[in-house]
């Protein structure tokens, strides 16, 4: 184990924090909220590269795979682990290099002009994932290994991002008024895929929240409009968040960009129970935890450009103020969005190390 995991206190795990500030509460210290760790920062930290995912059938692969990774977020200080549903989505992905430092392939975009269905005949011909073609394996294998006091919080991607990508975000949205049932087909159909992958998570004993990954915004204003939020997107998240809570789960939304036009409507329609995703240019977390947070639980909001770019004391002194503000109940901490690639391990570290030592570890 390397200096960096040595410096961490020792692992006291227990996921009532975590549940605690979902029901807006104050739990004994503040608990650390990450939506992804890249591989390549976990790595750095732990001075040797990650166990790669194994071929298919390759259980005790799948297991090393899973038990790295699960005590690595257990080491640093992690109440839960997120595990993910992998929806076989058939999408038009564009290869491109990858410029971090640490970098371990290509990065693949989105092609945001035409996607792989482009006509109402597409939609009739295009393999449409059913759940037992939804992918548990990964989550299963991490959620064997989980150690005492951790739990898992399940995750997919989202309706907007998985039809605009099928789609593509330029003619997804031409769609929404030259053709809106040919959008609202393509719309319902992702929806259920991903409405039966969280009644699989809302099955599994050791999964207690349900997250969601739906980016609606930009840096000034909502991907589409409000009103077409709330006709074809939003009516499927609230499903979402009727399922979890019927079953006995939370469920949080993870949206980057400007989505205040539609925050009344998260939170009085679809009942979410935590917001993640905050980049300072847009809303500080600290803002939206004094408008919002009374009705809402805050999540992360450590912004990634200052991880990224900025000194391991810039990134204390940040994470320091969000915590004066924010530590008082209903706010779990970690970055603005996930630990990218780019991030700086040792900006990743001193965010942690002082969560830790503002819970007097």
């Amino acid at each position: 184990m390397t200096i960096a995991l040595d410096a961490m206190p020792k692992p006291e795990p227990d996921v009532g924090r975590f549940k605690t500030v979902l029901r807006r509460g104050t739990p004994d210290r503040v608990p650390l909220v990450e939506l992804m760790i890249a591989d390549e920062v976990l790595a750095a930290l732990q001075g040797g590269p990650l166990a790669p995912l194994p071929a298919a059938g390759d259980r005790a692969g799948l297991r090393r795979w899973a038990e790295q990774r699960v005590r690595l977020w257990w080491r640093l200080g992690y109440d839960y682990y997120r595990v993910r549903a992998e929806i076989p989505f058939d999408v038009n992905w564009v290869p491109a290099a990858d410029t971090a430092p640490a970098a371990a392939g290509d990065r693949h975009w989105v092609n945001e002009q035409q996607g792989v269905i482009r006509s109402r005949e597409d939609v009739e011909r295009y393999r449409w994932p059913t759940k037992t073609d939804i992918g548990f394996e990964q989550a299963e294998a991490a959620i064997a290994c989980l150690p005492e006091g951790m739990e898992a919080i399940g995750f997919s991607g989202g309706v907007l991002e998985w039809s605009s990508t099928l789609l593509g975000l330029e003619s997804f949205g031409t769609a929404l008024y030259d053709d809106p049932e040919f959008v609202r087909d393509v719309v319902d159909r992702v929806g259920q895929a991903i409405y039966e992958a969280f009644e699989v998570f809302c099955e599994m004993d050791a999964i207690f929240a349900i997250w969601l990954g739906d980016d609606m915004g930009f840096k000034t204003a909502t991907l589409i409009s409000p009103d077409h939020l709330r006709e074809f997107i939003l009516p499927w998240h609230r499903k979402y968040a009727e399922l979890a809570h019927r079953r006995g789960r939370f469920f949080m939304l993870h949206s980057c960009g400007n989505i205040e036009a539609v925050m009344p409507d998260l939170v009085d329609t679809v009942g979410i129970d935590a917001k993640h995703s905050f980049e300072d240019v847009i809303t500080r977390v600290e803002n939206f935890k004094l408008e919002w947070g009374s009705r809402v639980a805050v999540l992360g909001g450590v912004d990634v450009d200052i991880l990224s770019r900025g000194t391991p004391e810039q990134v204390r002194r940040r994470t320091r103020a969000i915590l004066e503000t924010c530590a008082a109940g209903g706010y779990a901490c970690g970055s603005g969005n996930s630990i990218a690639n780019y991030v700086k391990p040792e900006n990743y570290l001193a965010m942690l190390q002082t969560v830790h030592r503002w819970n007097g570890k």
